[in-house]
């Protein structure tokens, strides 16, 4: 039994229509998925910082939110204000685990001279990877802030 040219050239367009159809819907999936920020819980102790309390963490949220917004839209950010004296470490590893398997962008160490530490991860995905930044801030010695960033894929 022969299968003739019209039907095999129907038969390959149709399994192509099929395999196009299967990638257009998972793309359309991952697309829709990666249009919502990761929505990052803020560490122990944090206090939502009100307006106006520091204008250097607001600019510099502004700035974060700035770097982090794309095509997709804009990131959410938000800064708290922390107990003095907490450790870096303590609210990077909160951040980390909320992210199970994204990847670390960069070196994460302390510098406890430092009055800005930041630490960045992005999602392992080939397409319209999302981001999450946090900083810690201290423009005194008795105040530290945090704020955390998380952008769309994009």
């Amino acid at each position: 039994m022969r299968i003739g040219r019209r039907r095999l050239g129907a038969a390959i367009a149709g399994v192509l229509l099929v395999v196009l159809l299967t990638l257009g819907a998972l793309a359309l999936v991952r697309w829709r998925a990666a249009g919502v920020p990761h929505a990052i819980s803020p560490p122990a102790g944090a206090v939502v910082e009100s307006a106006g309390d520091e204008r250097v963490v607001l600019d510099r949220a502004g700035i974060i939110a700035r770097g982090l917004r794309n095509d997709r839209g804009a990131a959410t950010v938000r800064a708290y204000a922390m107990p003095p004296g907490s450790p870096w470490l303590q609210s990077r590893q909160i951040v980390a685990t909320q992210l199970d398997h994204w990847e670390q962008l960069g070196d994460c160490a302390d510098d406890p001279r430092a009055r800005i530490v930041e630490c960045a991860w992005r999602e392992p995905t080939r397409w319209w990877p999302r981001e999450v930044r946090l900083t810690m801030m201290r423009p005194a010695p008795d105040h530290t802030f945090v704020i955390i960033g998380s952008g769309r894929g994009g």
